[in-house]
């Protein structure tokens, strides 16, 4: 026989006023974790029972379940040091929550949001004048500096939550700011472009922002944190969430670990019994531990549809070992290069997955991206264009998966430029034409060449060139091209020569550039031209960018050395504290 609502409310009461000056230490815990433990032990003894149980244990009962229900009903479970973090950030609180994949961050803040928000720190957000955040919502920002690690976040959050979670450069609507310049070796000034914050102190975010969460705190640099900091003048929370084992970020410094210096920190180390039942985890931290991976134990790792590892089975070159990777060319038994092979047979998509390597030449991101691409161009029988960017060419047809200032997209449209005057010949698009600029066909003709002038209608062109000073006409490329950027699903034309020049193909990346992002089945190629940048870092955030499925393609011993090897040294918290402590003084004496 159960307790009824009242008694259930009654004793609570009893237990949270005993609670608060008989447990060691003084503990206010909340009605709602109460009374769930209390329905839990009625639900399996009888009135009597229940009654004989004394005030303070079932307190201490309760405050070991922190099972409580979120605004929408749904009942959340914390371990000790999940409690301890949503209890400092709910209170308002700048604080840090560090921790490895499978450890529960996306938990902790999700429930920080919660709490933010019904106990009225959140507030509302009125944010008429901005571009991307939507008024009347709560008053909470989630940022990232990737779109997937933003999309990740988005799939987490309750719905009014979610048009909260963007880019920080969303956050700080960034936009093309258009200026000249005197250039005093061509005695006279020139137009220059390049993309700048709209939001800073002069123009402030929204003072109703009364709280902003990094996620991904390891992939911010101090930079960008700046940035953002100056636009945000105004008092509120700051809350960064992040991984202190990945790699540092690309672009400078991150401030996780500056601020590890500053702010309290709750680290999570209990890694959730589900997470483990993931290969791709169990991997994850065992490279973590420093305990280093023989061959024979790495075959035993392997978990089909999950985990597979495929070490080169003899030694061979970087060049040779492109071709094994990417040749589009069918041998004598029928079969092409790996990707190539595994595209037609259905286990690797080159839009929805990702291949990872350390570096972009020798055996990089670069050629295994020319050659995926021919692949699929020469399988759809596409126009390959040659395009014209100052002194360099690129390869690229439409269908192509690219990426642009750091945003990943897909080509939609490649079309002549009849602002182009670079006065190089341009060739004609083809099917025969290779992503190496090589004409395949025997019957391709001279013609198939043509000279910058002709290119386009003539009246256009006439016309273009009329309304711009030669300037932008050398600075422009000699085609048009058109991205879809996946991000927000607008699209872009780049038509000058440093924009095609920051283009790049996006079917490999390297395991620097893929932090933050996250992709249902990932590749990751490791050989031995790659042993002098194999750190546990490295291999750590290589292995975690896969959510359902990861390849390994790898040297024999890529897990003795990687793991040997650390770029952010110290095991513990402490010990990578120190570690930035030093990088801090040395920041501080620049």
């Amino acid at each position: 026989m159960g307790l009824n609502l009242t008694k259930l409310a009654e004793l609570a009461k009893q237990i949270q006023a005993t609670a608060q000056t008989q447990l060691s230490p003084p503990k206010t815990i909340p009605i709602n974790g109460i009374m769930a433990a209390l329905a839990k032990i009625s639900a399996a003894a009888d009135q009597k029972a229940t009654e004989e149980v004394t005030t303070i244990e079932l307190g201490k009962q309760a405050a070991a379940a922190n099972t409580f229900t979120d605004r929408f009903g749904k009942t959340i479970t914390y371990n000790e040091k999940q409690m301890k973090f949503v209890e400092l950030a709910s209170s308002g609180a700048d604080c840090i929550l560090i921790g490895a994949a499978g450890t529960g961050k996306t938990t902790c803040m999700k429930g920080t949001v919660n709490a933010l928000i019904d106990n009225g720190i959140a507030g509302v957000l009125d944010a008429k004048d901005h571009k991307y955040l939507i008024s009347e919502t709560p008053g909470i920002v989630v940022v990232a500096f990737t779109r997937r690690a933003v999309n990740n976040i988005r799939k987490n959050m309750p719905e009014d939550m979610q048009q909260n979670c963007i880019t920080i450069h969303k956050l700080l609507e960034y936009e093309p700011v258009f200026y000249t310049v005197w250039d005093p070796v061509k005695n006279k000034e020139v137009n220059k472009v390049e993309f700048r914050p709209a939001r800073n102190e002069m123009n402030p975010l929204p003072p109703t922002i009364h709280a902003i969460a990094f996620e991904e705190g390891s992939m911010v640099g101090t930079d960008i944190h700046e940035e953002v900091e100056d636009a945000m003048p105004h008092r509120h929370q700051k809350i960064y969430l992040g991984d202190i084992q990945q790699l540092p970020p690309v672009f400078g410094p991150a401030i996780l670990g500056f601020k590890l210096l500053e702010l309290p920190v709750v680290e999570l180390t209990e890694v959730y019994r589900q997470a483990l039942e993931s290969p791709i985890i169990r991997l994850a931290h065992r490279i973590l531990s420093g305990k280093i991976i023989h061959p024979e134990e790495l075959k035993t790792m392997i978990v089909p549809g999950q985990l597979s590892i495929a070490p080169w089975s003899k030694e061979i070159l970087p060049s040779a070992a492109l071709k094994v990777l990417g040749s589009n060319v069918v041998d004598k038994n029928g079969h092409m290069g790996y990707f190539p092979e595994a595209i037609k047979q259905g286990h690797y998509d080159p839009v929805e997955d990702m291949i990872l390597i350390p570096q972009n030449v020798g055996l990089g991101t670069e050629e295994l991206n020319k050659y995926i691409a021919q692949y699929i161009a020469h399988r759809d029988e596409r126009d390959v264009w040659e395009i014209i960017a100052g002194f360099e060419k690129h390869y690229f047809s439409v269908g192509d998966k690219v990426m642009y200032e750091r945003a990943d997209g897909v080509i939609t449209k490649i079309e002549y430029n009849p602002l182009y005057s670079g006065g190089k010949m341009v060739r004609k698009p083809s099917k025969t034409l290779t992503y190496w600029g090589m004409e395949t066909s025997k019957a391709a003709k001279k013609s198939d060449t043509i000279e910058s002038a002709n290119i386009g209608d003539v009246d256009m062109l006439l016309s273009s060139v009329a309304a711009v000073d030669k300037e932008e006409r050398v600075n422009s490329a000699s085609h048009k091209v058109t991205v879809r950027l996946f991000d927000s699903d607008k699209e872009i034309i780049l038509d000058k020569a440093a924009q095609i020049n920051n283009t790049i193909l996006g079917y490999a990346l390297t395991v620097h550039k893929s932090q933050g992002s996250e992709w249902r089945r990932v590749f990751v190629v490791f050989h031995k031209e790659h042993n002098r940048m194999l750190q546990r870092e490295l291999l750590y955030t290589a292995v975690t960018r896969a959510k359902e499925e990861l390849v390994i393609i790898c040297e024999r011993d890529s897990f003795i050395q990687g793991i040997q090897s650390q770029r952010i040294q110290g095991n513990t918290l402490a010990e990578k504290a120190e570690f930035f402590k030093g990088k801090y003084k040395k920041e501080e004496m620049k």
